[in-house]
């Protein structure tokens, strides 16, 4: 999955997204956030999220069954 984070600036209720040329996508869903409420991220914590465990087996073992989920 791609996925481009972006602030921008709100001008007369509109924002404009200039994606790259390489984006080939003909959907995409958009999520505006207010960026006071979502500034507690850092740089360093947006870069690992592309590493976060897919599978049960990945996350410390907490005596969890989540196969019943």
């Amino acid at each position: 999955m791609i996925a481009i984070r972006e602030f921008v600036k709100i001008k007369n209720n509109r924002i404009n997204l200039l994606l790259p040329k390489d984006f080939n996508y003909d959907e995409v869903e958009v999520i505006v956030l207010p960026k006071t409420e979502f500034d507690y991220w850092n740089d360093e914590e947006v870069a690992q999220i592309g590493k976060i465990g897919q599978i049960s087996k990945s996350f410390e073992e907490d005596g969890e069954d989540y196969s019943k989920w």
